[in-house]
């Protein structure tokens, strides 16, 4: 077995990747015939892993009669991708600086209009939800996670969308949890909702009309205090994270929730992602929201074996080592 690292996880590179990056560093000129000998992986897999080193620049390819690979010089090439991740870590930082400037020029101006309310246990918190969509004109934007103040279903929703408000909404994974959430979704995607999945998100609000935010002030259930805030910079500042993470979120369109053909699917044989289906798209989906084996399953009417033998396939061809990254390289194809 190639030895086992996690230590570059936090540049970008898979424990995975990491193994075969270790097993071509302590054997510098290896192919990757002797790879799969060492790892017990298929040589599809272990190539699919050179060519993402590769494009981190930690490894390259050395020509000849036998293709045969080496390892860059670590020290420059791993502070190279240590430089990326600071300007990111950098850029987030930048992002702080700005919602706390908002936070604090709010919190010196408290006699200008009221714009803080404290709302006082989950009926409160789940009057004003309602209260503020009653009220909407244009658009409301949410981030949607667990724990809820009352129920996860949302009665106002399909007939606001069909009066012409706008909904975009941003779920995690956990919002799928619950029985059925799945199919509520896909009824709100097809009355008009925008939806789209990341793998987590800070916290839970809505903002109606870019004007006023309702959000829990914590996140331990039972939701007990959350605030209401209204007209101020620290609304703006919620809007424009919002907006950072929708750019950064994974589509859901409303295709994937259409009835699948009657087509049988592939079983062992090269998937073309040029042919791909209703199902595999949905499945794509799915994948990205981070639902598990035995949920997407379930969802998809097949067993949790014949799941991750198309999963496999599903990966091997987009050159995907984890869920989330099948769908994030099906959404930049245009697959999903």
């Amino acid at each position: 077995m190639l030895e086992d690292g996690r230590a570059l996880e936090v540049v970008g590179v898979s424990a995975f990747d990491e193994r075969v990056y270790r097993g071509v560093l302590a054997c510098p000129g290896i192919t990757v015939q002797e790879l799969v000998m060492r790892s017990g992986e298929s040589a599809a897999r272990i190539q699919t892993s050179l060519s993402r080193l590769r494009a981190k620049g930690l490894v390259s390819r050395l020509w000849g009669r036998s293709p045969r690979w080496t390892v860059t010089n670590p020290g420059t090439s791993i502070r190279s991708l240590v430089r990326g991740l600071q300007s990111e870590l950098d850029r987030l930082t930048d992002t702080a600086d700005e919602l706390e400037a908002a936070f604090r020029t709010v919190g010196q101006d408290p006699e200008e209009g009221g714009q803080f309310e404290v709302l006082a246990g989950p009926e409160e918190q789940a009057r004003w939800y309602v209260r503020l969509q009653q009220e909407a004109k244009e658009e409301v934007l949410t981030f949607d996670r667990p724990p809820y103040v009352l129920d996860y279903h949302n009665p106002l929703q399909t007939g606001l969308l069909r009066s012409g408000v706008r909904y975009r909404t941003i779920y995690v994974p956990e919002a799928f949890d619950h029985a059925g959430a799945l199919d509520e979704v896909g009824s709100l995607i097809k009355a008009g909702e925008e939806a789209r999945v990341l793998p987590r998100l800070p916290f839970k609000m809505a903002i109606v009309d870019r004007w006023r935010a309702v959000m829990p002030l914590h996140m331990d259930p039972p939701l007990t205090r959350g605030v209401l805030i209204s007209g101020s910079t620290m609304v703006v500042a919620l809007v424009e994270l919002f907006e950072r993470l929708w750019r950064e979120a994974l589509p859901v369109r409303p295709e994937l929730w259409r009835e699948p053909t009657s087509a049988p699917e592939p079983a062992d044989e090269e998937l073309d992602l040029a042919e791909l289906g209703p199902e595999d798209r949905r499945l794509l989906t799915l994948l990205a929201a981070g639902l598990k084996d035995d949920a997407i399953a379930r969802q998809l009417g097949t067993s949790p074996r014949s799941l991750r033998r198309r999963l496999r396939l599903l990966l091997d061809q987009l050159n995907a080592e984890t869920r989330f990254q099948a769908g994030a390289q099906a959404s930049r194809r245009g697959l999903v």
